[in-house]
Order: C-alpha cells, then sequence, then structure tokens
C-alpha cells in the first residue's frame, strides 16, 4: 500500500511539474541580481506564432514594469517530445521588487513561480542559509565526537583523534576527503573543497559577509574545517581518505579506510593528490592566510600543509591507485602550490605551481576541452568540471610573469570558449552546460555525464558540476573577457552562468528547486543518521540522464526508485560548496581588469589537419598560437575541413593560417573563393611545410594555380630519416625577419626537394643550408629556399616550410619569425 501511495505521489508530482498540456513558465524560483542575466523558459505543446508578448508582473502593485516578445529557441526532441520552448530575456530590468513572468495564451492567463530581482539578490537569498546548513552537518553530536576521538585505522588496532568535519550527504553521513579513488579520473573533492571555498568567500566578500551578518559565522565553519584536517592528518603526514559509517547507526563500526567499487573497504587510505590530499594542502594554507585560530593555531595550519606537501612531493604516485599522475592531479596539485606560495612566497612552491600550471596547458586540446590522461580521455567530472579554470585563476592571482601569464590566459580562454560553443552547438533551451566525454572507445557529446563510466555505478545529478562551471565562467572570464558592468563578463559567459545557476533553482525541465527550503517542489525530507537529514540552503544532486542510457543521453529524475532516488535527492556538501563559490565570484565587485579588453585586431581562419604524421606539430603549435592571439589582441578559429569555405566565408577573416594542410582535395567553390581573395589582397596569408606538397596525390591533380603562386614548382622528394640543418637569413629588412638570428638551427626535419627553386618568381627570405645536415643525406636540391613571400600577387602572404616537428615551438628563432609574419601578413 505505502509503495502505491508513493509511485501516485510520483505520478502527481511529475505531472504537476510539467504542465500537464498546458503552457509552463520556467524560472530561477529564488532570485535574480539586477546587475546580471535574467532569462525565463516557456513550454508549449505545439508551434506558437512569432510575437507572443511576456510580461514582468511586480506583485506588489500587481501592474507590468517589463513587457517583451518570446523567442524560440528550439525543441528537446530526445527529452520531451513534442515539446516546444519559447526564451522570455528581461535582463532590461533592473528594479528592485518581486515578480512573475506571465504571459495571456489563447486568451488564459499562465504564471511562473515568483521571485525576487535585486542587488546581489540571489547571495542575499541564500548564502546565510548555505552557512547554516553546514554548520548543521557537522558530526558534532555527542555519538560522533565520542566515536571519532578514537577512529580505528582498517585492519589495525591502532586509533587516532579525527573528530570534527562535516556529514558528506543526507544518505551517507560518513566524513570523506574524497572518494572514488579506484576510478582514477571521477574523484571528486569533498570537505578540503568545502573548507577552502568557505575562505574563498571569508576573504573576497568580507564586506557582504557583515552586511548578512555571518562573518564569523562563515569564519568558525572555515576553522572546523580546518581542525578536521589536522586531525586527519597522519604522523606520518598523509592525510586519511574517508571515515566511514558503514550506513550503520552503530558508532563503533566506523573506521578510517580506502574504498573499492560497492564501498568494498581497504587499508588504502592514504590520500593522492587527487584523493583530496591536494586540496587540503590548499585549504590549510589558505585558511592560515585567514590569521585566526581554531582548536589550533594559524600557524600550526600552515606548517601542516607545508608538511603534507613535503610527503606527497615524495610519495604522491605511490597513493594513487593505476600509479600515474592524471589531471586531477595536476589541477589539485596547483591549487596546493599556489596556496603555498601565496602563504610563503618561497620561491620552491612558485617553481612547483609553474610546473602544475605547465602541465595543465599541456593537456589543453586543439578543440577546446582538457585531456584527462596521457592518451584521449577529454576531462569530464561530475562535480569539478570548473576546477581547471579556477585553479590556473587562482595560480594568476600570484604570477606576475609576463610570459607565464599570457600561456595561461591563453588556456583559460580556450576553455571557456568550449563550454559555451559545445553548450550552443545542439537546440539547448535552458542552457544546460555539455560536455565532451569517452564512452567506451567512442568520443561524444552530450548533456550528462555517461552512467557507464569507471566507477562501475557512481552517477547522480549534477548540481555541483553546474555551479563549478558558473564560477569558473565569472572568475575566469573577468580575467580574459571582461567587460563593464554585469558580473563583469561579457553577456554571454554571464547567461552561461545565470542558466547553471538557476536550473539549480528551478528553471529545469522540472520545475523543482534543488535548494532545501527555496523555492517550489523541493525533494522529500530525506532522514538521515544523528540528525543529518535534508537541510535549509542543502543543494541535491538533481537531474541526471535517463536511467537505462549508458551513454548519459535523455533525461530523468525520480523522487521514488526503490531505495535509488538518492541518485536525484540526496544533499551532497559538494553542491553547497561550489554554489558558495558561485556566489562568492558574482558579489565580488570586479578588480580592475588584468587584461584590457579589446575588439580583437583581425581575425584568423587556421587550417589544419585533423590527423596524420603532423598532428603532434600541429597540437602544440594551436597552444602556443592561442597565446600569441592573446598578447597581440587577435582571434583566431580553427577548421579541418574547407567545405565551408566561400566567398562571404572568408571575409570575416584578416588572415588565412595553412597549418599544416595539402594544397589539393579542396571543394570548388572553397579554392575559386581562395584564388580570389589571394589575387585581390582581400587578407593575408602564411603557409607551412604541408603546404607545399605539390603534385598528384591521394587521386587529385595538382592544383596549378597553387603552384604559380608558390613560384611553379612541384614536389619531388623529402629527407625521410629527419635531418638538423643551418637557415640562413638572406633578406634581414624584411619585417618578418625583425629581430630573428642571421643564422639559426632547425631540427629533426623533412627537408622537402622541388623539380626547381622558386627564387626566380619569389622573394626569399630564408634558405638552408644543406652543407649543414647532421647527420648528412644525399637528397639534395642545391639552391634551397625555405621562407618567401611572392610579390606579384595582391595579398601579404609568407611560406615558411619548417613545420613538422612539434620541437619548432621550442626555438625562438622560428616562433618570432612566425609571429613577425602573422603580423605582417595580416597588415596589423
Amino acid at each position: 500500500m505505502n509503495h502505491l501511495k508513493s509511485l501516485i505521489t510520483g505520478l502527481l508530482f511529475l505531472l504537476s511539474v510539467n504542465g500537464f498540456c498546458q503552457p509552463v513558465i520556467y524560472v530561477n524560483h529564488v532570485a535574480y541580481d539586477k546587475q546580471g542575466p535574467k532569462t525565463a523558459v516557456v513550454s508549449f505543446d505545439q508551434v506558437v506564432k512569432p510575437g507572443l508578448k511576456f510580461s514582468l508582473i511586480n506583485l506588489e502593485t500587481q501592474k507590468a514594469d517589463f513587457n517583451g516578445t518570446l523567442k524560440s529557441p528550439g525543441s528537446m526532441e530526445a527529452w520531451f517530445p513534442g515539446k516546444h520552448y519559447y526564451a522570455a530575456d528581461f535582463t532590461a530590468l533592473t528594479k528592485t521588487g518581486k515578480y512573475k513572468v506571465s504571459i495571456n495564451y489563447q486568451k488564459k492567463d499562465y504564471s511562473s513561480e515568483s521571485f525576487t530581482i535585486g542587488k546581489d539578490a540571489l547571495t542575499n537569498s541564500t548564502l546565510g542559509a548555505i552557512v547554516q546548513y553546514y554548520h548543521k552537518q557537522r558530526a558534532n553530536t555527542p555519538e560522533e565526537l565520542a566515536g571519532d576521538k578514537k577512529m580505528l585505522l582498517y585492519g589495525s588496532d591502532k586509533t587516532v583523534d579525527v573528530r570534527g568535519g562535516w556529514a558528506d550527504a543526507s544518505g551517507d553521513i560518513s566524513k570523506y576527503f574524497s572518494h572514488l579513488a579506484y576510478a582514477n579520473f571521477m574523484s571528486p573533492q569533498q570537505i578540503p573543497m568545502v573548507a577552502w571555498s568557505m575562505a574563498d568567500a571569508c576573504e573576497n566578500i568580507p564586506g557582504k559577509l557583515d552586511e548578512l551578518g555571518i562573518r564569523d559565522s562563515l569564519n568558525s565553519e572555515a576553522l572546523w574545517g580546518a581542525d578536521y584536517m589536522m586531525r586527519s592528518l597522519s604522523e606520518e603526514d598523509y592525510f586519511y581518505m574517508t571515515v566511514f559509517s558503514y550506513f550503520k547507526p552503530d558508532i563503533t563500526a566506523r573506521r578510517i579506510v580506502g574504498l573499492d567499487a560497492n564501498s568494498v573497504t581497504t587499508d588504502k587510505y592514504q590520500c593522492a593528490l587527487r584523493e583530496g590530499g591536494g586540496m587540503g594542502i590548499a585549504a590549510l594554507a589558505r585558511i592560515s592566510g585567514l590569521k585566526k585560530d581554531g582548536a589550533f593555531t594559524a600557524a600550526q595550519y600552515l606548517d601542516a600543509a607545508k608538511r603534507a606537501y613535503a610527503h606527497l612531493a615524495v610519495n604522491n604516485l605511490k597513493y594513487t591507485d593505476d600509479g600515474k599522475e592524471n589531471i586531477i592531479d595536476d589541477y589539485c596539485g596547483l591549487m596546493a602550490a599556489t596556496e603555498l606560495w601565496i602563504a610563503t612566497d618561497s620561491a620552491y612552491y612558485k617553481d612547483e605551481a609553474r610546473k602544475r600550471a605547465a602541465s595543465l596547458a599541456k593537456r589543453m586540446s586543439p578543440q577546446g576541452y582538457f585531456i584527462a590522461d596521457d592518451k584521449d580521455r577529454p576531462f569530464w567530472h561530475a562535480a569539478d568540471a570548473g576546477l581547471p579554470v579556477i585553479a590556473l585563476c587562482r595560480y594568476l592571482s600570484k604570477e606576475k610573469e609576463q610570459g607565464r601569464r599570457t600561456v595561461t590566459l591563453a588556456v583559460i580562454k580556450k576553455a571557456l570558449d568550449y563550454n559555451l560553443s559545445v553548450t550552443a552547438k545542439v537546440d539547448n533551451p535552458f542552457g544546460y552546460a555539455r560536455q565532451t566525454f569517452k564512452h567506451g572507445d567512442k568520443i561524444k557529446e552530450g548533456f550528462f555525464i555517461p552512467h557507464e563510466n569507471e566507477t562501475g555505478w557512481w552517477w547522480q545529478g549534477e548540481n555541483a558540476r553546474l555551479a563549478s562551471l558558473a564560477t569558473a565562467a565569472i572568475v575566469g572570464g573577468r580575467l580574459v573577457y571582461p567587460a563593464a558592468g554585469g558580473w563583469g563578463v561579457k553577456p554571454e559567459l554571464a547567461s552561461y552562468a545565470q542558466q547553471q545557476l538557476s536550473w539549480v533553482l528551478g528553471q529545469n525541465p522540472y520545475n523543482v528547486c534543488f535548494m532545501y527550503g527555496f523555492g517550489k517542489n523541493n525533494v522529500p525530507y530525506m532522514k538521515a543518521l544523528f540528525g543529518h537529514g535534508s537541510q535549509k540552503g542543502g543543494i541535491s544532486n538533481g537531474i541526471t540522464g535517463k536511467k537505462e542510457n549508458g551513454d548519459g543521453s535523455g533525461i530523468d529524475f525520480k523522487i521514488e526508485d526503490e531505495g535509488n532516488e538518492w541518485r536525484w535527492t540526496e544533499q551532497w556538501i559538494p553542491h553547497a560548496g561550489w554554489f558558495l563559490q558561485a556566489l562568492t565570484a558574482i558579489t565580488e565587485q570586479p578588480a580592475a581588469s588584468e587584461v584590457v579588453q579589446k575588439k580583437p585586431a583581425f581575425r584568423v581562419l587556421a587550417l589544419a589537419e585533423a590527423g596524420g604524421h603532423h598532428i603532434a606539430f600541429s597540437n602544440q603549435a594551436r597552444v602556443w598560437l592561442d597565446s600569441v592571439a592573446v598578447a597581440e589582441h587577435f582571434s583566431i578559429d580553427y577548421t579541418t575541413r574547407t567545405d565551408q569555405i566561400d566567398e562571404a566565408f572568408l571575409k570575416q577573416y584578416q588572415l588565412i593560417l595553412q597549418l599544416d594542410y595539402v594544397p589539393y582535395g579542396w571543394k570548388d567553390k572553397a579554392a575559386a573563393a581562395f584564388e580570389k581573395y589571394i589575387d585581390e589582397g582581400q587578407g593575408g596569408w602564411v603557409g607551412f611545410h604541408h603546404a607545399t606538397l605539390l603534385g598528384e596525390f591521394d587521386g587529385f591533380p595538382m592544383w596549378n594555380w597553387f603552384s604559380d603562386f608558390m613560384g611553379g614548382i612541384r614536389y619531388v622528394n623529402y629527407i625521410g630519416s629527419f635531418v638538423s640543418a643551418e637557415v640562413n637569413v638572406e633578406d634581414r629588412k624584411h619585417p618578418v625577419m625583425k629581430g630573428v638570428s642571421s643564422k639559426f638551427t632547425i631540427g629533426k626535419e623533412e627537408w622537402y626537394i622541388y623539380n626547381k627553386s622558386p627564387r626566380p618568381k619569389v622573394q626569399v627570405l630564408a634558405s638552408a643550408d644543406e652543407s649543414t645536415y647532421q647527420p648528412n643525406s644525399e637528397v639534395k636540391m642545391g639552391d634551397h629556399p625555405v621562407v618567401w613571400t611572392n610579390t606579384k600577387v595582391k595579398a601579404r602572404n609568407v611560406y615558411i616550410f619548417m613545420g613538422h616537428s612539434p620541437d619548432l615551438l621550442l626555438n625562438k628563432d622560428w616562433k618570432l619569425m612566425v609571429k613577425n609574419a602573422i603580423l605582417w601578413a595580416s597588415g596589423k
């Protein structure tokens, strides 16, 4: 009978939130900041005529303070077949008040849930409740304090005092630095991340905390977390990963453990960097900067962070489950080193932070997502998807060396550009953050994490992921896309951040506010041991892909599922921790911009092959080129095909960069548009290496125009064994050679041989000295130009033969020559 009652309740709930065949208006149930973006989504069961109006009704006056027109962002057939969604944008409304969105459709009025608009309204409404939520999640009942004071290590009769910390979730009162360590790529940051988030707020928005009267309370919670981490630091200077309850009310059953799949416990309880150790160090170092004492002193917090870092510098690989470091070690290690660098100003931690930042930069893929392993696994994460960008931003708060800043800013920019582009790639009315992931042996894009993953069982709602990406959009955006007003970032990033936070607070297809005690349609109360059930201000897991779909496609939300409803309804401390970081980011007043936002001086189209034996060069070159683009204020778009190229397409660009892309197999319209672009001087051109592979290849005839453009040459041979050679600059006065050494050496190159020298028809800027080949080669050309320009066409152009090995990115003369070529050929 109880099961039938629950089923009926669930059906009625879903019918109510989905509107039962009538228009539904989805809004953030809580608050919109007057200075930020403000949108709603309206669903219909049929296409509506263009021009349907909406209004913002002031609930005090019952009059419309704003009127607008709905716009159609599309449908979501994979989610809800037959539904049609429309967007209501009321960003322009900045009047403080309580409102509803209203429409009149087929002579009937429909309204949304109510919400507030005001200055810092989102923070003012929710921050105090979040602080109180953590206070009630403290593992401080008499039973917990007594049991945790003498906690047994798994497989040992040794006990340690690990009092404190926060119960992890409304369905699990264990205490975690992290879990899922055995899965290697999915370890979430738990108690240490929460403590770091609290310190971040204490440091960055003290005025707001004072205004709300919660500064002392939040400081107290941060210190509570620090004290737990201090007690969790072993005599050997590693952190204990988990105090596990075994889901039992018996306090004596708790143990310090490591976890394998299906909650199998082990004695592998030592935290690697990615298993909470890195964030534990970062949190202790940062909290020491608050200059406040808890059960331990600020000086003891910092000393413990130093000791833990020294230990993991030697032992990290020993504690990882697969004996390898991955991206999570990098961003957690970067956070640890950065916070210690900030706290101590030590050259050692500076070097350590720089190593980790460089390692993260190398993980950036050409597509714009990070690579998690040493192969091709895209980085995706159910909770901490924004943490790589946050770690890089925190590093830049200390790093002042311009070269390193430029590279790091380029990585942040590329990551944020990717987040926007992949999210906007399909119809996405709610703006839910999409991602790239590996499912089986296939790279896919989608909304939700794959349910078939390395953990074997763990998938849940992703509200922490959404808040982490919102934080990254604001904090990173202020560095690479600063803007006046609003949240201090360009509108696209502000809207992206707002949509993620609004999804959590009710603007989702189920019309559920996942922050307990706020809005409408909260998930049912979940009871837990020692009073740690659902609490006001806590955030539930949220919405997932369809339960039955291993790749995470489709959509699902269940409030009853035979005990598995925790995937959607359970509160979890990282959700509120990341939401706290997002609130801090949008409330913090942007400092004077570290990057002057300018309209790009020019736009570059880079043609790059999608595979082949030049892909290593192309991938490394893209990372470097992105950093040059940031430093020189131009934008660069990459493509691996010519299908979309025509005259109209090329008018967007002032320079074409042929980055190891062959001169054959182009679509006819692309070839014709390119010829006109060069002949008429519509823009400039810089080509590399493969651009002179002229002849009959792969069944395609030679492109005669291109051969003439390159001096009438045809490819004949190459040095397949790779040799180094000295390059002599012949025209030192040409702008491309400004500052370049008169002679420089290029290593590991497969020097091309042509049927003749292009010299009679082109202006040679540099040539290879074949007598310097190391080792010597019989494949020689005689007069061997390697850098030249064709002055007989109107477009400024430069061909640079060297472009095979990624080692070129270590050659300062080659890099300077390429940068000069880009700036000169673009006319800028």
